[in-house]
């Protein structure tokens, strides 16, 4: 079975795009939160997730955007490296 490259690096792009926007937003909600244990003891929540939900989805998909990143670098290797030196010689 072939695999249709251009559609793998849509979905990867899709995917990369979804988890630059989750990432985003959790950032701004920990980035708000109260510092220590006072989130935990007002029951303070962004868009209805608490504190340790936020830096829990927050890791994770930090972790999948990275694994993402290495292989859509790995599928644009050759994209990236012409751009690269098209920028070079000038």
């Amino acid at each position: 079975m072939k695999v249709n490259l251009i559609k793998v690096r849509g979905i990867i792009s899709l995917l990369l795009l979804i988890l630059f926007i989750v990432i985003s937003v959790t950032g701004i909600g920990l980035w708000l939160a109260p510092s220590g244990r006072i989130a935990r003891q007002i029951e303070w929540s962004f868009l209805g997730l608490n504190k340790e939900l936020l830096e829990d989805l927050h890791t994770y998909t930090g972790f999948i955007m990275i694994f993402l990143t290495i292989v859509h670098l790995l599928l644009n290797y050759k994209m990236l490296f012409n751009e690269i030196k098209h920028l070079l010689k000038r």
